[in-house]
Parts: C-alpha cells; structure tokens; sequence
C-alpha cells in the first residue's frame, strides 16, 4: 500500500492541471524523467492509455509502471464468404484476472456468437481462442477495437487488516427488500471492492466523469443518474470522502447532508460489497466499477447504510439525491401538461424526511402559469451555463417498474441531462441538440441523431453520416452501446416529461414570484397542488 500510494502522489506531481488525467504533454514530463527520448513517447503512452480515451487515468498509470501488457492475436479464418474471426488471448499476469472486451462496429454480413460487445476473463497466465465473428455472407465488413482491465477471480485476500463495520454487517439485513415495485438484488458473498479488479492497480478516484456510474440490479437509477450529473463537477464528488484515497483499512467516512436536521452528516463505511458469482467471477451486485476506481460503489454502500439498507434505495426521486449530495435544498423541477406547455414546481418543504429517498414532493399553486416549450429551452440553456445539474424522465404507469417506449427510451427512469446544445449542420441550418445518458450504461435511444441504433445492427443514425463536421465537433462516439446519447429538444420535449434542476454550479435558483413561502403554513390566496414522482 505504501508503494502504490507513492506512485499515486507521483502522479498527482505531473498532473499539472489537477483534473484527474495524464494529457500527453504531461506524460512527456513524466518520460523525460524515465530518460525516454520523445521519437519513442507516441508509441508508449499509445500503450499505457489502455482504454485509448486519450489521456492516462491513474490505474493506467500504476500498470503501465508495474505490469506486464497482456497478449492478444486476431486470426482470419474466411473463404468465399463462410468463416470466422477468432481471437486468441493470453493473460500475462500471475497474480491477478484480467476482462477483454472486444467491441464491434460498421458491421455487415456478421454474426456475434460470443454477443457485441464480446467479454472474456482470463485467470492468471490462462490463454484461451475465442470466436469473435461469424461471416453470413458476402458482401463482409467489420471493424473492432478492444479494451482491458484487470478482474478479481478468486485471488485470497489477506483479510487480517481490514476494517468490517459492526453497524452495516455483511448479511441479508444490509441488502433488505424492496417495497417498491422497482429490484432488489441479492448476493452469495461479500467482496472488498479493491479486489474486483487489480488490486495493485485498485484506486479511490480516477478522472471523475458521468461515465463512469454503471447501474446494477437495484432500482435506484435515480441516485445513479444523480452521480453521473455531478461527474461534470469532480471536485464536489470528491469532497464528500474525507480520505481521497484508498485507505490501508478499507474504512472511509462519508459526509451526506441529512435533509431533516439541515446538516451534514459523516457516515463511515468499509470496503465490502455484496457480489454474485457469473461465470466462475465474484461480480459486484449494485453499481459496477468502470475501470479501477471504486468511489461510485462505496457512495451508494454510504447511501444505503444512510437510508438502513440497499433495499430502501429501490425507487426514489433525483430530487432527494440532489439535496443529499449536495446540501443544495432548492431544487426545482418542470412538469410537462396535456397541452404540451411546462409548469415549473418547487420541493414541498413539509414532506422532507432525512432518511427517505421516496419522501419528496412537488408543490405549486393555480397561480403558477406554465410556459411554452420555446421558453423552457432558453430556461434551460440558462441552467446550462450556470452549471446546475439536471435529470429528466418520461412518466409512466405508477403502479410499474420501467417500461420500454420501443424507441429506447424507458419509463419510470432517470436520465441524466448532460448538454444542451445550439449547433449548426454542415450546410449551415441551425439545430438544438441534447446529450443525456442512462445509467445503466447502455440502452439508448434509436430515433434520429441516435448513436447506437441496436444489436439488430450498429449503425448510427445517418444524421451523422450526413453531418460529418458536426459529430467531429461534438466527438460523436458512433456504434457504442454506452448508455450516452443525443436527440434532438424537440424530440427531447415530445418524449420527456419531467426535468429537475440542481443549483451546485454558479449561481442559486431565484424563487418565482407567485410562488408560496415555503417557510408559511399553507394558508395561501391560491389554490396549492402537491404531487410525488418516484423512479427506479
């Protein structure tokens, strides 16, 4: 531990910008000092960025300075259009499992007998040939890249430090059940969150980003979609653990604004998470890691011991997570009506209960006039620049779970509302563009300006392809099923029909002027209406 916390303080000395990342001109420091001439440096940091984002987070750091690369070698095996691609692929490492994922593209004439994207867990040393492609038929085409990380297969772990919380055991009672028509998973052990990947290369925090929150089996897309909002603001994410790396024990202490006292409160948590094994692989239960970084996971354990166990998190409102996260109790939201005009709402400040993510609910009065969706944009746009934090979601059926729109869209879900974004094309037309992402992680929409339109095939929406400039602008990643993508505000504003905004940027909300005195007791001029929207 103390090895690897030397190189994590190595790394924050060339991270000049403090955002997280390696850039590649930083990296040149870091080469110079290893005496590595700059005609050698593309090649390397070409290979220490292992998931190819262009900068070096810090468990590429560590690996490229400690481990050995693993080994993988493509084989065509295609005559007159009959065949298969395979791959076989050496994991180097004696100590730890590493996953491959392979990733497919501009596919025709293919078939995917292992699934797209296609993923294979190596236990140390072991080398295995798998069958990537299938060709149909002729015309063929294929494209691919590929990606790698290290993956806990049943390493011992030296238990003998390892700080295990009395208060939150590692049995049922911590899972609880759910008493919302949304999941609740279950789990077979608990695993130290360090030990899901490599061990050595395991970190607290890498570059924070809305990517990297990946929704398990349990219905709180509402908590996940709120951390992938706050993604965009890295430092406040980290200020809410008072260590910023991991510690030798596996204890941390998390600070979560307690709603009903008005305070912050510390709640300390350890390292073990309830896991299932898939395919011979502990597997964590709830939210996943992306990569090595384990903060997304240890926050939701944090909320879960808040509220008294995972099952309380089943169904929720981003609205509570925003107050939790942030102390930030004026959040607002707008509300879609029948004839297509927004109405805005402030949080009922006497429904507020601290321990309760389904307790929040929305209040305006008949004075309050709604606005047309021309004016919400603009709203919005404002919102955007201030650098407040949205989630949105289309109503459905209270009595349900999500339901699929069969667009890609789902019901009864949270969606992250990354960008707003007035562009051009490339002949010059203005258009308006939104960015959200799911939490899940995949599943997006396959209307226009999608970039991923299904496993039935990957290609984008020829938006793109007859906008060339505009996705090279926007750094489209075309044909990836990760849970992010654009559509148009129109479309945005015909599918979605609630919005809840998050003051944690620039500037506070100013209250409406028709709006109630949240601190009165409800005797009022106007008529008053409350309603709740609770999410998976």
């Amino acid at each position: 531990m103390a090895a690897k916390r030397r190189l994590q303080e190595l790394f924050e000395k060339y991270d000049t910008s403090g955002d997280g990342v390696l850039s590649e001109e930083e990296m040149m420091d870091v080469f110079q000092q290893l005496c590595i001439s700059k005609e050698k440096a593309a090649s390397i940091f070409k290979s220490a960025d292992a998931n190819q984002d262009g900068s070096i987070q810090v468990h590429e750091f560590i690996s490229w300075l400690t481990s050995t690369p693993p080994r993988y070698k493509i084989n065509k095996k295609i005559t007159a259009g009959s065949g298969t691609v395979e791959a076989v692929i050496t994991n180097t490492n004696k100590a730890t499992g590493r996953k491959f994922t392979f990733n497919f593209k501009k596919c025709q004439n293919m078939d995917f007998p292992s699934g797209n994207p296609a993923e294979f867990v190596l236990k140390p040393g072991e080398q295995v040939t798998k069958t990537l492609l299938e060709v149909k038929g002729l015309p063929y085409r294929y494209s691919w890249s590929m990606s790698h990380r290290s993956e806990f297969t049943g390493i011992e772990d030296d238990l003998s430090k390892a700080f295990v919380d009395p208060e939150f055991p590692h049995e049922q009672c911590s899972i609880g059940e759910s008493s919302t028509q949304f999941k609740c998973g279950s789990a077979e052990m608990w695993i130290r969150a360090r030990m899901l990947g490599d061990p050595s290369e395991a970190t607290l925090f890498d570059e924070v980003r809305p990517q990297d929150v990946l929704q398990g089996s349990l219905g709180d897309c509402w908590l996940m979609s709120s951390l992938s909002c706050l993604g965009s603001h890295p430092q406040k994410l980290k200020s809410l653990f008072s260590s910023k790396h991991l510690t030798e024990d596996g204890k941390y202490s998390i600070w979560l604004f307690d709603i009903e006292k008005s305070e912050w409160t510390s709640v300390a948590i350890d390292e073990f998470l309830p896991c299932n094994v898939r395919y011979g692989v502990p597997r964590a239960e709830f939210s996943k890691p992306l990569g090595e970084e384990i903060w997304v996971m240890l926050l939701e354990k944090a909320m879960a011991k808040f509220c008294g166990s995972y099952g309380a998190l089943s169904g929720g409102g981003c609205a509570w997570a925003f107050q939790v996260l942030t102390g930030k109790t004026d959040v607002i939201s707008y509300a879609r009506e029948r004839d297509g005009t927004w109405r805005r709402r402030r949080l009922n400040a006497r429904s507020k209960k601290a321990r309760n993510p389904r307790s929040i609910s929305w209040t305006w009065s008949s004075a309050t006039p709604t606005i047309p969706t021309e004016e919400l944009y603009q709203t919005l746009q404002e919102h955007i620049c201030d650098r407040h934090v949205m989630g949105c979601s289309i109503a459905g059926n209270s009595a349900g779970a999500e339901g699929a729109k069969g667009n890609g869209l789902y019901t009864n879900h949270v969606y992250s509302l990354l960008k707003i974004i007035p562009e051009s094309l490339d002949d010059g037309s203005p258009i308006r563009l939104v960015k959200l992402r799911n939490p899940w992680g995949n599943s997006e929409w396959k209307g226009d300006w999608c970039d991923f339109a299904g496993f039935e095939t990957s290609e984008p929406s020829a938006k793109w392809a007859e906008n060339p400039q505009l996705a090279e602008r926007l750094a489209v990643q075309k044909g990836r099923n990760d849970g992010a993508f654009y559509m148009t505000f129109e479309d945005w504003a015909q599918w979605f029909s609630n919005v809840t905004l998050c003051p944690v940027g620039v500037k506070e909300i100013p209250p409406e002027n028709d709006e109630p005195d949240a601190e009165e007791d409800g005797n009022h001029d106007v008529e008053e209406y409350v309603s709740s929207d609770i999410e998976s």
